[in-house]
């Protein structure tokens, strides 16, 4: 009995086994943990080399118009009566766009015609004038020449005769002018019919009927009309450092906020020489044409375009990123010179411009390769950039080779070293 007893003394809880079991397994994970192996504090990222295209290009914004625009206004004041055009419709060349009334100047013409009538009138009358003076001269010729009139008599009659010319002459000169204003009356009564100039699209209405036009200083606007949207042009204000590479013929892709996912194609048929000044920022006008068959294309749309100025076509290239890195020993050496030695000659990727569609500053650079665990310089020629890639000239590399892109450890801080950068690095300029 009591042997028994002595057993269930010693006999450890259920929960206590428990217990125990899970702390082995912690332990056993944290050595597992301990002798696995671990991956280097700070991996480097790497990109490769490849074979492929690049294209350098010219950023720049624009707005989309049609060829042609036409601002179709009105001659004469008057009221609009009738409006026979609205929005969006495709119009004809003459169609009828909008009507003035025209009773006034129907009134004007008819008063021009009234006018040209008491004229002929007047003409026949002072041609029968004229008759009587001339029968009157000759009757007094003979007789003068006769000796029975003096010879002054004749001069009477013959100043009368000229005198009754000169009444016809004037009757006419008044009917002529009469026709001339009845001929513009005409043209004013038929301005009162708003006709479009060309055939097209209406883009724009500034009427109402009812609304009353006031030509008297300039002729006001009443409808616009583009041309023939099967095809637009694209206005590109381009920055004065690249304009000089843009040049007519050169292709355009260019996108649009509303079809983001779509490349429209273009040509660049105008490169203006009349420069544009915007906050002290000089830019200049490139006219691109482009196709637009499904009529997408609106006027106004602002088009996001880049002007292609070259295509290396199967280069071997780089990412561009690759030529910017630089191990932590290049950049401590850097730091310590400035501190100790002063400016010194910069580091080849310190110097290297980058941008889009601009040739690089620099024709040299350094990539770096991983050997046994360093970074390796490989110096090389660059050629083209589109920004992400860079064409490589020298032939150091080859397709399939990785390049160090970033990573990789920190440079350690340098005594003394100040300023917002700290810790010896230096910043690069892009």
């Amino acid at each position: 009995m009591s042997q028994t007893s002595t057993r269930r003394r010693f006999r450890l809880p259920r929960a206590a086994w428990i217990t125990i079991a899970v702390v082995v397994l912690a332990l056993g994970a944290v050595f597992a943990c301990q002798m696995r192996p671990r991956a280097p504090k700070d991996p480097y990222r790497f990109g490769a080399v490849e074979q492929g295209d690049v294209t350098r290009s010219v950023s720049a914004s624009g707005s989309l118009q049609a060829l042609v625009t036409v601002d179709v206004g009105s001659q004469i004041s008057g009221q609009v009566v009738r409006v026979l055009a609205d929005f969006n419709d495709e119009v004809k060349a003459g169609q009828t766009l909008a009507v003035i009334d025209p009773q006034t100047f129907q009134s004007r013409v008819a008063q021009s015609a009234a006018d040209i009538a008491a004229g002929e009138a007047g003409v026949r009358q002072a041609q029968a004038t004229l008759a009587n003076a001339e029968a009157d001269f000759n009757r007094k010729k003979a007789l003068v020449d006769q000796g029975i009139y003096a010879p002054t008599t004749l001069d009477q009659a013959t100043a009368a005769m000229k005198v009754a010319q000169a009444q016809v002459a004037a009757a006419r000169a008044r009917v002529n002018q009469s026709r001339a204003t009845l001929r513009s009356q005409q043209v004013d009564l038929g301005r009162t019919t708003i006709s479009s100039p060309i055939a097209g699209v209406v883009v724009d209405r500034k009427v109402e009927p009812g609304q009353t036009v006031a030509a008297s200083l300039q002729a006001p606007v009443l409808f616009t009309i583009a041309q023939d949207l099967s095809k637009v042009e694209v206005k590109i204000s381009v920055d004065e450092a690249d304009v000089g590479q843009v040049q007519e013929g050169q292709k355009v892709r260019f996108t649009v906020d509303a079809f983001p996912d779509d490349t429209f194609q273009g040509v660049v048929t105008q490169v203006r020489k009349q420069p544009t000044t915007e906050q002290n920022v000089v830019a200049y006008t490139v006219i691109a044409q482009a196709d637009n068959p499904q009529r997408k294309l609106l006027p106004g749309m602002t088009a996001n375009a880049d002007i292609v100025i070259e295509t290396r076509r199967n280069v071997m290239k780089v990412p561009s990123v690759a030529l910017r890195w630089t191990p932590p020993s290049a950049k401590e050496q850097r730091g310590g010179r400035r501190q100790g030695q002063g400016a010194g000659p910069p580091a080849p990727n310190e110097t290297l411009a980058e941008g889009r569609g601009r040739a690089s500053g620099m024709r040299a650079g350094t990539v770096y390769v991983l050997r046994d665990e360093t970074p390796v310089a490989i110096p090389v020629r660059v050629g083209a950039t589109d920004g992400a890639s860079t064409e490589i000239l020298s032939r150091g590399l080859k397709a399939g080779d990785r390049l160090i892109v970033g990573g990789g450890p920190k440079a350690r801080a340098q005594p003394g070293a100040g300023g917002p950068m700290g810790g010896g690095q230096v910043r690069v300029k892009m």
